[in-house]
């Protein structure tokens, strides 16, 4: 029997509306293996949203290496000098981070400062509000969030309480509002930005941290670099990665990406089961159709392959529409969250509990190919049992009957 007729016998077997219960089945069976492939793929390009902003926004926001330690002013610039030489490092900033409590009228509330030189503003880009491209001052920038939660506007008048290093003294800096971070993840919730010069000029009534912040151009290389740093700085030194603040988060959305996609593989794998006990029920349906096609001529092995062509007929179809599919819901997504936000009142993610505002998708071409590849692959070898009972028909008991 040549090729381009077995083909045909089992394209109209698993597509034909006219063939009964045959491609009712066969039908059936798409319809599962699609639906399980597009849930599938929707939810890996959210998961994959997630490992994308974890890496390329909140890691990006975040130091990916901090020191901190005491050290005179001409100590830092050798040590930022030097590190700004390697061909890895992408930025050095240096900054002093203080505990401050922040007045609204007559509203205390605290709150980490944090204070930075004239090229702060290039780390954060354009995602202030409105777009800043040098802060004076008494300028201060705030987490968007944070604002919010304050009540504070652009242009509003904020005073912070800063601790003295005598213990029962403190000091009060006076600056105005004058952009807002808006990056849509947990750093909103706790920025507040000052210029180094707004501090009180005397040492001792500006206490803080003194750090660095080394960002790189390979963020993974940070464990590597970290113990690199620890060599170039004194013992009483602390340098730590963004491992150490972050690594459990990214740890965590890499276990639930697997896990979720581990879970939904054995979904499509149920779903090739379905074809099994489909193409079952074919065979027992066409057991009179198979018994003429090997009386006119045809081989064993033609019986085979037409019902292996018929698991791969709805393989391909099923992830082709789950493909289809999966693209469609996928990209609707942030809009079916946004418009599920609106209609309940509440926001489905909060960067007080969750590291993002909002439901990222990063949809990937390796997984749609990979995925109906494996559907495809389980579809054929599912179609394996039924196909060799089908050559195994009793041929005289069916024609009789």
């Amino acid at each position: 029997m040549p090729w381009r007729l077995r083909l045909m016998i089992a394209l109209r077997q698993a597509l034909d509306p006219g063939r009964g219960l045959s491609a009712f089945l066969s039908r059936v069976s798409i319809a599962g293996l699609a639906l399980a492939i597009a849930l599938l793929l929707t939810v890996q390009s959210v998961m994959n949203g997630f490992d994308r902003e974890m890496r390329e926004r909140i890691l990006s926001l975040v130091p990916h290496i901090l020191v901190t330690g005491s050290a005179q002013a001409g100590e830092w610039s050798v040590l930022v000098e030097a590190l700004s030489q390697h061909s890895e490092v992408a930025s050095v900033r240096r900054f002093r981070a203080m505990d401050a409590l922040l007045l609204r009228g007559r509203e205390v509330f605290a709150t980490q400062l944090m204070a930075m030189d004239d090229d702060g503003l290039d780390h954060y880009g354009v995602l202030l509000e409105p777009n800043l491209a040098e802060m004076g001052e008494r300028d201060l920038i705030l987490g968007k969030s944070l604002a919010s939660r304050l009540g504070l506007s652009i242009g509003d008048a904020v005073t912070f309480i800063i601790p003295a290093q005598g213990g029962n003294r403190y000091s009060s800096i006076s600056v105005s509002l004058r952009g807002l971070l808006h990056s849509g993840t947990e750093l909103d919730e706790t920025l507040a930005l000052v210029h180094r010069r707004a501090l009180p000029q005397a040492e001792s009534a500006s206490p803080g941290v003194e750090s660095i912040a080394i960002a790189l151009h390979d963020v993974f290389a940070a464990s590597q670099w970290r113990w690199d740093v620890m060599q170039m700085v004194p013992s009483t030194f602390r340098v730590n990665d963004w491992r150490a603040t972050h690594g459990n988060l990214y740890s965590a959305i890499q276990l639930s990406r697997d896990l979720i996609g581990l879970i939904l593989f054995t979904v499509i794998f149920v779903a090739a089961f379905n074809v099994v006990s489909s193409l079952m029920l074919v065979v027992t349906d066409r057991r009179k159709i198979v018994a003429m096609l090997v009386t006119m001529g045809a081989m064993r092995r033609d019986i085979v392959t037409i019902f292996f062509l018929q698991g791969a007929v709805i393989g391909t179809v099923g992830a082709a529409i789950g493909a289809g599919l999966g693209w469609i819901l996928a990209a609707s997504t942030p809009e079916a969250a946004q418009l599920l936000e609106r209609l309940l009142g509440i926001p489905l993610l909060q960067t007080d509990v969750y590291p993002l505002a909002f439901v990222p998708v990063d949809m990937r071409w390796q997984d749609f190919i990979t995925t109906g590849a494996i559907a495809i692959f389980l579809s054929v070898l599912a179609a394996s049992i039924p196909a060799f009972r089908a050559a195994r028909l009793p041929l005289a008991d069916t024609l009789s009957h």
